[in-house]
Protein backbone atom coordinates (compact mmCIF):
# COMPACT_ATOMS: atom_id res chain seq x y z
CA UNK A 1 0.00 0.00 0.00
CA UNK A 2 2.93 2.42 0.62
CA UNK A 3 4.76 1.76 -2.73
CA UNK A 4 0.83 3.08 -4.18
CA UNK A 5 1.01 5.72 -1.93
CA UNK A 6 4.06 7.07 -3.11
CA UNK A 7 3.86 5.97 -6.80
CA UNK A 8 0.50 7.65 -7.49
CA UNK A 9 0.76 10.41 -4.86
CA UNK A 10 3.59 11.69 -3.29
CA UNK A 11 6.17 11.41 -6.32
CA UNK A 12 3.93 12.95 -8.91
CA UNK A 13 3.20 15.78 -6.37
CA UNK A 14 6.82 16.25 -5.61
CA UNK A 15 7.31 16.37 -9.78
CA UNK A 16 4.96 18.86 -9.72
CA UNK A 17 6.02 21.15 -6.89
CA UNK A 18 9.36 20.98 -8.87
CA UNK A 19 8.41 21.96 -12.06
CA UNK A 20 5.76 24.43 -10.53
CA UNK A 21 8.11 26.52 -8.11
CA UNK A 22 10.75 26.99 -10.74
CA UNK A 23 8.06 28.64 -12.97
CA UNK A 24 6.29 30.59 -9.95
CA UNK A 25 9.54 31.87 -8.27
CA UNK A 26 11.83 34.20 -8.00
CA UNK A 27 15.62 32.56 -9.26
CA UNK A 28 16.92 34.48 -6.65
CA UNK A 29 14.85 33.12 -4.13
CA UNK A 30 15.05 29.93 -5.40
CA UNK A 31 18.39 29.24 -4.99
CA UNK A 32 18.17 30.82 -1.33
CA UNK A 33 16.27 28.06 -0.74
CA UNK A 34 18.66 25.80 -2.16
CA UNK A 35 21.20 27.24 -0.82
CA UNK A 36 20.02 27.21 2.78
CA UNK A 37 18.97 23.97 2.57
CA UNK A 38 22.58 22.72 1.45
CA UNK A 39 24.51 24.68 4.45
CA UNK A 40 21.63 23.06 6.95
CA UNK A 41 22.66 19.56 5.28
CA UNK A 42 26.45 20.35 5.31
CA UNK A 43 26.21 21.61 8.95
CA UNK A 44 24.59 18.52 10.14
CA UNK A 45 26.59 16.16 8.67
CA UNK A 46 29.33 17.76 10.48
CA UNK A 47 27.45 18.26 13.71
CA UNK A 48 26.45 14.56 13.68
CA UNK A 49 29.66 13.28 13.04
CA UNK A 50 31.33 15.08 15.75
CA UNK A 51 28.40 14.58 18.48
CA UNK A 52 26.24 11.42 17.17
CA UNK A 53 22.52 12.54 18.27
CA UNK A 54 20.78 8.47 18.52
CA UNK A 55 17.30 9.61 17.53
CA UNK A 56 18.67 11.46 14.33
CA UNK A 57 21.60 9.43 13.01
CA UNK A 58 21.98 6.03 12.20
CA UNK A 59 25.46 4.45 13.07
CA UNK A 60 25.96 1.97 10.38
CA UNK A 61 29.51 1.26 12.36
CA UNK A 62 32.69 1.00 9.91
CA UNK A 63 30.08 1.91 6.81
CA UNK A 64 29.16 5.39 8.31
CA UNK A 65 30.22 8.30 6.87
CA UNK A 66 28.99 11.63 6.49
CA UNK A 67 25.50 11.32 6.46
CA UNK A 68 23.82 14.34 8.45
CA UNK A 69 20.26 13.17 9.21
CA UNK A 70 19.85 11.04 6.51
CA UNK A 71 18.97 7.62 6.59
CA UNK A 72 22.72 6.54 5.20
CA UNK A 73 25.89 8.46 3.67
CA UNK A 74 24.47 7.48 0.31
CA UNK A 75 21.52 9.51 0.33
CA UNK A 76 23.27 12.90 1.96
CA UNK A 77 25.31 12.21 -0.75
CA UNK A 78 23.49 12.41 -3.97
CA UNK A 79 21.15 14.59 -2.35
CA UNK A 80 24.40 17.22 -1.62
CA UNK A 81 25.55 16.21 -4.77
CA UNK A 82 22.36 17.42 -6.83
CA UNK A 83 22.03 20.66 -4.60
CA UNK A 84 25.21 21.64 -5.49
CA UNK A 85 25.06 21.10 -9.06
CA UNK A 86 21.73 22.92 -9.01
CA UNK A 87 23.15 26.32 -7.11
CA UNK A 88 25.96 25.93 -9.77
CA UNK A 89 24.34 25.42 -13.15
CA UNK A 90 21.34 27.70 -12.26
CA UNK A 91 23.53 30.63 -11.57
CA UNK A 92 25.15 30.10 -15.00
CA UNK A 93 22.60 29.35 -16.82
CA UNK A 94 20.95 32.88 -15.65
CA UNK A 95 23.90 34.90 -14.78
CA UNK A 96 23.84 35.65 -11.50
CA UNK A 97 26.96 35.81 -9.96
CA UNK A 98 28.96 33.89 -7.20
CA UNK A 99 30.18 35.40 -4.21
CA UNK A 100 32.54 34.21 -1.48
CA UNK A 101 29.77 33.14 0.13
CA UNK A 102 28.91 30.46 -2.40
CA UNK A 103 32.83 29.46 -3.12
CA UNK A 104 32.71 28.57 0.46
CA UNK A 105 29.89 26.60 0.66
CA UNK A 106 31.12 24.72 -2.47
CA UNK A 107 34.52 23.95 -0.82
CA UNK A 108 32.57 22.41 2.02
CA UNK A 109 30.36 20.26 0.07
CA UNK A 110 33.11 18.55 -1.84
CA UNK A 111 34.59 18.46 1.68
CA UNK A 112 31.74 16.47 2.82
CA UNK A 113 31.44 14.12 -0.25
CA UNK A 114 34.68 12.94 0.51
CA UNK A 115 33.89 12.44 4.09
CA UNK A 116 30.60 10.62 2.98
CA UNK A 117 33.05 8.03 1.33
CA UNK A 118 30.15 7.73 -1.31
CA UNK A 119 32.02 6.57 -4.98
CA UNK A 120 28.92 6.97 -7.10
CA UNK A 121 28.91 10.40 -6.68
CA UNK A 122 32.64 11.12 -8.24
CA UNK A 123 32.03 8.49 -11.09
CA UNK A 124 28.94 10.61 -11.85
CA UNK A 125 30.71 13.71 -12.22
CA UNK A 126 33.32 11.87 -14.50
CA UNK A 127 30.61 10.75 -16.83
CA UNK A 128 28.75 13.88 -17.09
CA UNK A 129 32.43 15.49 -18.14
CA UNK A 130 32.71 12.79 -20.72
CA UNK A 131 29.04 13.10 -21.62
CA UNK A 132 29.56 16.98 -22.33
CA UNK A 133 32.44 16.34 -24.94
CA UNK A 134 29.82 14.38 -26.64
CA UNK A 135 27.09 16.46 -26.56
CA UNK A 136 28.51 19.52 -27.71
CA UNK A 137 28.97 18.65 -31.28
CA UNK A 138 25.05 18.64 -31.12
CA UNK A 139 24.76 22.24 -29.40
CA UNK A 140 23.93 24.70 -32.42
CA UNK A 141 23.53 28.59 -32.68
CA UNK A 142 19.55 28.15 -31.94
CA UNK A 143 17.55 31.11 -29.96
CA UNK A 144 16.02 28.74 -27.65
CA UNK A 145 19.27 27.90 -26.10
CA UNK A 146 20.81 29.61 -22.74
CA UNK A 147 24.31 31.87 -23.16
CA UNK A 148 25.80 29.72 -20.88
CA UNK A 149 25.30 26.43 -23.15
CA UNK A 150 26.54 28.32 -26.29
CA UNK A 151 29.76 29.04 -23.97
CA UNK A 152 30.11 25.53 -23.22
CA UNK A 153 30.08 24.54 -27.37
CA UNK A 154 33.01 27.03 -27.20
CA UNK A 155 35.12 25.73 -24.48
CA UNK A 156 37.79 22.92 -26.09
CA UNK A 157 36.64 19.58 -25.49
CA UNK A 158 40.57 18.66 -24.57
CA UNK A 159 39.76 21.25 -21.27
CA UNK A 160 37.17 18.28 -19.94
CA UNK A 161 39.38 15.56 -20.44
CA UNK A 162 42.46 17.48 -18.74
CA UNK A 163 40.15 18.03 -15.70
CA UNK A 164 38.75 14.55 -15.53
CA UNK A 165 42.38 13.45 -15.83
CA UNK A 166 43.58 16.09 -13.35
CA UNK A 167 40.74 14.79 -10.93
CA UNK A 168 41.16 11.21 -11.08
CA UNK A 169 45.09 11.65 -9.78
CA UNK A 170 43.57 13.80 -7.18
CA UNK A 171 41.29 11.49 -5.95
CA UNK A 172 43.13 8.43 -6.20
CA UNK A 173 46.06 10.49 -4.71
CA UNK A 174 43.49 10.79 -1.69
CA UNK A 175 42.51 7.47 -1.86
CA UNK A 176 46.00 6.22 -1.43
CA UNK A 177 46.71 8.36 1.45
CA UNK A 178 43.80 7.38 3.62
CA UNK A 179 43.78 4.77 6.12
CA UNK A 180 40.71 3.24 4.87
CA UNK A 181 41.08 4.15 1.22
CA UNK A 182 37.39 4.82 -0.47
CA UNK A 183 38.17 2.55 -2.97
CA UNK A 184 39.85 -0.47 -2.78
CA UNK A 185 40.37 -3.79 -5.05
CA UNK A 186 38.99 -5.77 -1.72
CA UNK A 187 36.07 -3.60 -2.39
CA UNK A 188 35.32 -3.34 -5.91
CA UNK A 189 35.14 -7.18 -5.50
CA UNK A 190 32.83 -7.69 -2.34
CA UNK A 191 30.72 -5.68 -4.65
CA UNK A 192 30.87 -7.49 -7.48
CA UNK A 193 30.75 -11.04 -5.79
CA UNK A 194 28.56 -10.36 -3.06
CA UNK A 195 26.32 -7.33 -3.35
CA UNK A 196 25.56 -5.46 -6.40
CA UNK A 197 26.81 -7.67 -9.02
CA UNK A 198 25.39 -10.51 -7.63
CA UNK A 199 21.76 -8.84 -6.70
CA UNK A 200 21.85 -7.79 -10.57
CA UNK A 201 22.30 -11.24 -11.48
CA UNK A 202 19.32 -12.15 -9.33
CA UNK A 203 16.85 -9.79 -11.17
CA UNK A 204 18.27 -10.50 -14.23
CA UNK A 205 16.73 -14.44 -13.29
CA UNK A 206 13.75 -12.71 -12.09
CA UNK A 207 13.05 -10.97 -15.45
CA UNK A 208 13.62 -13.80 -17.46
CA UNK A 209 11.33 -16.53 -15.40
CA UNK A 210 8.52 -13.73 -16.10
CA UNK A 211 9.53 -13.32 -19.71
CA UNK A 212 11.29 -9.83 -19.38
CA UNK A 213 7.62 -8.70 -18.62
CA UNK A 214 8.04 -8.50 -15.12
CA UNK A 215 4.82 -6.92 -12.90
CA UNK A 216 5.45 -9.55 -10.05
CA UNK A 217 3.61 -6.42 -7.98
CA UNK A 218 4.92 -4.00 -5.19
CA UNK A 219 6.60 -5.47 -2.05
CA UNK A 220 7.81 -8.36 -4.29
CA UNK A 221 11.34 -7.78 -3.62
CA UNK A 222 10.52 -7.45 -0.01
CA UNK A 223 9.50 -10.68 0.52
CA UNK A 224 11.07 -12.55 -2.37
CA UNK A 225 14.90 -11.35 -0.69
CA UNK A 226 13.73 -12.47 2.82
CA UNK A 227 13.64 -16.13 2.16
CA UNK A 228 16.59 -15.72 -0.83
CA UNK A 229 18.59 -18.17 0.41
CA UNK A 230 22.07 -16.87 -0.68
CA UNK A 231 22.95 -14.10 1.02
CA UNK A 232 23.61 -10.95 -0.79
CA UNK A 233 24.72 -7.65 1.13
CA UNK A 234 22.49 -5.50 1.83
CA UNK A 235 19.63 -7.52 0.88
CA UNK A 236 17.22 -9.32 3.20
CA UNK A 237 14.01 -8.78 4.82
CA UNK A 238 14.12 -4.96 4.96
CA UNK A 239 15.02 -4.39 1.60
CA UNK A 240 12.20 -2.97 -0.16
CA UNK A 241 14.30 -2.40 -3.26
CA UNK A 242 17.53 -3.17 -5.13
CA UNK A 243 20.12 -1.55 -6.17
CA UNK A 244 19.00 -0.29 -9.53
CA UNK A 245 16.08 1.73 -10.21
CA UNK A 246 14.91 0.60 -13.65
CA UNK A 247 15.32 -3.15 -12.68
CA UNK A 248 13.10 -2.12 -9.40
CA UNK A 249 10.50 -1.06 -11.18
CA UNK A 250 10.59 -3.05 -14.33
CA UNK A 251 10.29 -6.47 -11.80
CA UNK A 252 7.36 -4.56 -9.65
CA UNK A 253 4.86 -2.72 -12.41
CA UNK A 254 6.33 -4.31 -15.90
CA UNK A 255 7.70 -2.57 -18.52
CA UNK A 256 5.07 0.20 -18.57
CA UNK A 257 6.83 1.54 -15.26
CA UNK A 258 9.77 1.38 -17.05
CA UNK A 259 8.52 3.28 -19.83
CA UNK A 260 6.81 5.97 -17.94
CA UNK A 261 10.12 6.89 -16.15
CA UNK A 262 12.29 6.66 -19.18
CA UNK A 263 9.80 9.30 -20.58
CA UNK A 264 9.81 11.39 -17.45
CA UNK A 265 13.15 11.49 -17.73
CA UNK A 266 13.00 12.13 -21.40
CA UNK A 267 10.92 15.25 -20.64
CA UNK A 268 12.93 16.73 -18.34
CA UNK A 269 16.47 16.77 -20.29
CA UNK A 270 16.80 19.51 -22.89
CA UNK A 271 20.07 20.92 -24.63
CA UNK A 272 17.87 24.56 -23.77
CA UNK A 273 20.00 25.16 -20.30
CA UNK A 274 22.77 23.53 -18.42
CA UNK A 275 20.46 22.00 -15.75
CA UNK A 276 18.17 20.53 -17.88
CA UNK A 277 21.30 19.16 -19.74
CA UNK A 278 23.47 17.98 -16.56
CA UNK A 279 21.19 17.25 -13.82
CA UNK A 280 18.63 14.10 -15.34
CA UNK A 281 22.04 12.52 -16.47
CA UNK A 282 23.53 12.69 -12.89
CA UNK A 283 20.05 11.20 -11.72
CA UNK A 284 20.15 8.14 -14.69
CA UNK A 285 23.39 7.71 -13.62
CA UNK A 286 22.01 7.37 -9.83
CA UNK A 287 19.09 5.22 -10.94
CA UNK A 288 21.62 2.77 -12.50
CA UNK A 289 23.35 2.33 -9.17
CA UNK A 290 21.09 2.99 -6.23
CA UNK A 291 17.01 2.86 -5.77
CA UNK A 292 16.96 6.62 -6.26
CA UNK A 293 13.16 5.92 -7.74
CA UNK A 294 12.21 5.19 -4.14
CA UNK A 295 12.57 8.42 -2.99
CA UNK A 296 11.08 12.04 -3.55
CA UNK A 297 14.13 13.79 -4.22
CA UNK A 298 14.39 12.13 -7.76
CA UNK A 299 10.70 13.32 -8.80
CA UNK A 300 11.47 16.79 -7.27
CA UNK A 301 14.61 17.47 -9.26
CA UNK A 302 13.40 16.08 -12.80
CA UNK A 303 10.51 18.30 -12.24
CA UNK A 304 12.38 21.27 -11.63
CA UNK A 305 14.45 20.63 -15.04
CA UNK A 306 10.71 20.16 -16.79
CA UNK A 307 10.21 24.05 -15.10
CA UNK A 308 12.64 25.16 -16.80
CA UNK A 309 12.03 23.28 -20.17
CA UNK A 310 8.55 25.12 -19.92
CA UNK A 311 9.77 28.20 -19.32
CA UNK A 312 11.74 28.18 -22.31
CA UNK A 313 8.76 27.29 -24.62
CA UNK A 314 6.94 30.42 -23.47
CA UNK A 315 10.06 32.62 -23.74
CA UNK A 316 9.62 31.03 -27.70
CA UNK A 317 6.33 31.73 -28.03
CA UNK A 318 6.10 35.44 -26.50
Amino acid sequence: MKFIIKYILIFPAAFYIGQWIVQNLPKRKFLKAIEITMALDIFMAFLLFIYPISFLYNDRGELSGFQGTFLEAGWFSLVLGALTLTSILIRLDYGLKFTNFHYLLYFFAIVSQFLSKNKTIWLALLIIMFFLVFIKMFISKDSKIKNSVLKLRKINSFNFIAIAILFLIIFFGINLMLDKPIISIAMIEEKLNDERGKAFLAAITLLQNSDWLGSYGFGFIQQYFSVYTDEIIGLDADSSMIFNSYLDVWISVGLIGLLYHIILLKMSFSISHLFTLIIPVYWFIFSNTNPTMGVEEYYLFLGIAYGLTLNNKKEEIN
